[in-house]
């Protein structure tokens, strides 16, 4: 069991079921919206966390990362904008009424303006941003990665910020017998010409590239 509770997060349309499922495997069972789920957060009083999970993978949760215990390892977990927008407007998201779109309106009411498509490119970047805002606080440990680059020894970083202690050939195995990665990492014809240009565009690409994206990196839009 790992020596520190924690979150995975990021947008939705992110992969981080895959993630979740591939941690569990290796040592660090983790929930996917066990704890932070919709019910929890409607619920009033504290978040009730079972001890047979040490983390739960949870894109509601980036706006409450603050209120969650000191020392708690975030995990931010960023998928390319354009399998994530591509996964989010082939879902619905913003194209019909749900219980999640609303969650996301009270915290992004921007995300209510313009199309479905420009919601959820605004969403993408907002949201991802909320997840980032975790690490201006000196209490969590905070660690962004890419869901495209989650293998080899990039996994056996982010178990070892949990006290574990996984060598190369562990972790592709337990990979390799994950279901979900070619999903993550289905390309799709992903093209930047597929959305609308103007600045909000720009800023998406601009957060990319800081994020560390480049033509190497693969593109995914699976759930």
């Amino acid at each position: 069991m790992p020596s520190r509770l924690f979150v995975l997060t990021g947008c939705a349309r992110s992969g981080l079921r895959f993630t979740s499922q591939s941690l569990t495997a290796l040592g660090a069972p983790c929930g996917h919206e066990d704890v932070l789920s919709l019910e929890s957060f409607q619920r009033s009083g504290t978040i009730f966390w079972p001890s047979r999970l040490a983390g739960d993978a949870s894109w509601l949760a980036a706006p409450v990362l603050g209120k969650l215990p000191e020392r708690s390892v975030i995990f931010h977990q960023v998928r390319h904008p354009l399998a994530t927008v591509h996964g989010l407007y082939s879902s619905g998201f913003f194209q019909q009424p749900s219980a999640r779109r609303s969650f996301v309106q009270d915290f992004l009411p921007e995300t209510k303006l313009g199309g479905p498509l420009v919601r959820c490119m605004r969403f993408w970047l907002e949201w991802n941003r909320m997840a980032e805002g975790a690490g201006d606080y000196d209490d969590l440990i905070y660690h962004r990665f890419l869901a495209e680059e989650f293998e080899g020894d990039r996994v056996s970083e982010i178990v070892a910020l949990l006290g574990l202690v996984r060598d190369r050939s562990t972790v592709q195995r337990v990979l390799a017998s994950t279901p979900g990665k070619d999903e993550v990492l289905d390309a799709h014809g992903a093209d930047w010409d597929r959305l609308p240009a103007g600045n909000l565009r720009d800023e998406m690409m601009a957060a990319a590239s800081r994020y560390g994206y480049g033509e190497s990196v693969k593109l995914g839009v699976g759930a």
